[in-house]
C-alpha cells in the first residue's frame, strides 16, 4: 500500500505545483499498484477485473508520461486532480481494517435484508459470510462497491463545476451503484444457493452475468453524470484527444 500513498501525494503535490516529473512519477505508481491487484484477481478466477487492471496500469503509464511531454498540462492537472480524489474516497476502506470490516459487515446485512424482502431466506453467518441452502458466500471488499462509488465521488465532486449539477450528479451515481451493487449480491447469492446455472452457477453468475451488468449500468451512470456535468465529458474527451496528438506527434518525430 505504501505505493499507492506515495502516487496519490506525488499527485497532489503535482497538482499544486504543476511540476511535469513530479505529476509523471505519481501516475506510473499509480499504475503500478493496479499491476500489484493482478494475483488477487487470478486467484478467484476473475479474467474481466484482471484485463482491467492491465489496461489501467497502461493507460495510467501513458497519461504519466505524457504530462513529460504535452504543451496543455492544465487537462492533466484537472485529470489528475479529480483522481487522486477518488483514491483518497478509497484507499481508507482498502487500508483500515476497521472501516474495511465495517463496511463489508453493513452491505452484508443490507444484502441479506433485501434478499428476505424479495422473499428468499439468506442468513447471515459471520460479519462477511452469507448463505442460501447451505452454500455461502464470502463478502469482500470488492463485493461492496466501493471502488465505482468513489471513482464517481471523486469525478463528480472533483470536477470544476457549480455546486448544484456536482451534487445532483452525485446523487444520480454514487448512491444508484449502491443499490444496485446489493441487488447484485442477492442475485449471486441466490442463484449459487439454488444452482440455477448447475455446478457452475457461481462463476457465471458473478463472473460472467454481474460483469455484463454491471459494465452496462456504470455506461448509463456515466451518460446520466454527463448531462449533469458536460464539463466531465469535455475534461475526458480533452485528456483522448490531448494522448492521441502527443504521441501521434511523437511517432511522427520517431520516423
Amino acid at each position: 500500500m505504501f505505493v499507492v500513498f506515495l502516487a496519490v501525494a506525488l499527485m497532489f503535490i503535482f497538482v499544486a505545483t504543476k511540476n511535469r516529473i513530479v505529476g509523471c512519477i505519481g501516475w506510473i505508481l499509480f499504475g503500478v499498484y493496479w499491476l500489484t491487484e493482478i494475483p488477487n484477481y487470478l486467484a478467484i478466477m476473475d479474467y474481466f477485473n484482471t484485463t482491467i487492471m492491465i489496461l489501467a496500469f497502461v493507460l495510467f503509464t501513458m497519461i504519466g508520461l505524457t504530462i513529460l511531454k504535452t504543451k496543455n498540462l492544465n487537462v492533466f492537472l484537472d485529470v489528475t486532480a479529480f483522481s487522486a480524489l477518488s483514491a483518497l474516497f478509497y484507499f481508507p476502506f482498502a487500508v483500515d481494517p476497521w472501516l474495511k470490516r465495517g463496511i463489508i459487515s453493513v452491505v452484508a446485512d443490507q444484502t441479506v435484508a433485501l434478499g428476505n424482502m424479495l422473499g428468499f431466506k439468506i442468513e447471515k453467518l459471520s460479519f462477511n459470510k452469507i448463505a442460501l441452502n447451505g452454500k455461502y458466500v464470502e463478502i469482500i471488499l470488492a463485493c461492496t462497491g466501493i471502488e465505482s462509488m468513489a471513482l464517481f465521488a471523486g469525478a463528480t465532486l472533483g470536477v470544476k463545476a457549480d455546486l448544484k449539477r456536482r451534487l445532483k450528479a452525485f446523487m444520480i451515481s454514487v448512491p444508484v451503484i449502491y443499490v444496485l451493487n446489493l441487488f447484485r449480491n442477492v442475485f449471486v447469492v441466490v442463484a449459487y444457493g439454488n444452482e440455477w446455472f448447475g455446478e457452475d452457477s457461481f462463476y457465471i453468475a458473478h463472473h460472467v452475468i454481474c460483469k455484463i451488468l454491471a459494465t452496462i449500468a456504470l455506461v448509463l451512470i456515466s451518460l446520466g453524470v454527463f448531462r449533469f456535468l458536460p464539463e466531465l465529458a469535455d475534461l475526458i474527451y480533452n485528456l483522448k484527444e490531448e494522448l492521441g496528438e502527443v504521441w501521434k506527434h511523437d511517432r511522427k518525430d520517431g520516423t
